[in-house]
């Protein structure tokens, strides 16, 4: 199953799954332009993904994708999640995957997350216990992507307007994945049983959604490979909307299918970190392949 898994590192270099997307999640692309800007070549990535499509799907990327039985149904959703939308008429299991909290029952027992508990509108003494014990949490959309009320937790105050919504609310434990002044996370794309790439976004505010893309090298310490960098500006049509949405990609989504920033730097992670990323990335890919999809825990929408 073709995955975009999201990490965030600790100060203690541990790094930790905070979101599993599906369908054709970002990550090509972007790790494709961070290799064009920090290499100055392009990454190879596309002719990697297709070559993993035909060895373990036997046939090509697009008829994979186009085959998979919930797509129809993943697409309205996903703008749904995006507040465009109605919800979708037709349902399929697999969009049970969409829901962070399942996304946490299922994984949490085997591989690192965040701790995490689910809002209970009508109680909040436990989420209070929980940001006493953590002295941070953040609040987010059990289905939702893209940073959407995203909220730092801090105080017993913070934590009763953050319970209710009709996405769903989550609180998390706060993870302080920092580099030189920027928030990062890394998305790691796996395929078939495979590690295909990955890239950083770096950000200079709470969250790292839509930062400054970053091309990802491996070495012998956490850093930037240059302390200040130029960013450089790309506007062309992404090959996830090509394949995702054809000729009809909804125009609110412009700014996500064509715009990016590159950073003309490199995300240093130390070789342990970024292999421990891709065998967690892979395992979890696996994983999701055996799942028998109408056997996982509903979401909260059903």
């Amino acid at each position: 199953m073709y995955l975009g898994i999201d990490f965030l590192v600790t100060p203690e270099l541990n790094p930790l799954v905070v979101e599993v997307n599906v369908g054709l999640p970002g990550g090509a692309q972007e790790h494709d332009l961070t290799s064009l800007v920090h290499t100055g070549r392009p990454s190879g990535v596309f002719s990697r993904i297709e070559k993993v499509s035909h060895e373990v799907y036997g046939k090509p990327f697009r008829e994979y994708l186009q085959g998979l039985p919930w797509l129809n149904s993943l697409k309205p959703l996903k703008i749904w999640m995006d507040g465009e939308g109605p919800f979708p008429q037709a349902f399929h299991p697999a969009l049970r995957l969409e829901d962070k909290w399942v996304q946490y029952q299922i994984l949490s027992s085997r591989v690192p997350m965040p701790e995490t508990m689910v809002c209970d509108p009508s109680d909040i003494s436990e989420a209070g216990r929980f940001l006493s014990r953590k002295g941070r949490l953040v609040a987010k959309r059990r289905l939702g992507r893209g940073g959407r009320d995203f909220k730092l937790i801090d105080s017993i105050g913070d934590l009763a307007g953050e319970t209710a919504g009709p996405y769903g609310r989550l609180f998390q434990e706060w993870v302080d994945s920092r580099v030189a002044s920027y928030v990062f996370s890394i998305r790691s794309i796996a395929f078939g049983g495979e590690p295909i790439c990955g890239y950083a976004n770096l950000a200079s505010r709470t969250v790292s959604n839509h930062g400054v893309l970053t091309f990802i090298e491996s070495g012998s310490r956490l850093g930037l490979s240059v302390d200040e960098f130029a960013v450089r500006p790309f506007n062309q049509r992404s090959w996830e909307a090509e394949i995702w949405f054809g000729r009809d990609e909804p125009t609110y989504l412009r700014h996500n299918l064509y715009e990016d920033e590159v950073a003309e730097a490199a995300l240093v992670v130390p070789r342990d970190v970024w292999a421990a990323i891709q065998d967690i990335s892979v395992k979890i890919e696996r994983f999701y392949e055996s799942l028998e999809l109408a056997a996982l825990p509903r979401a909260f929408f059903e």
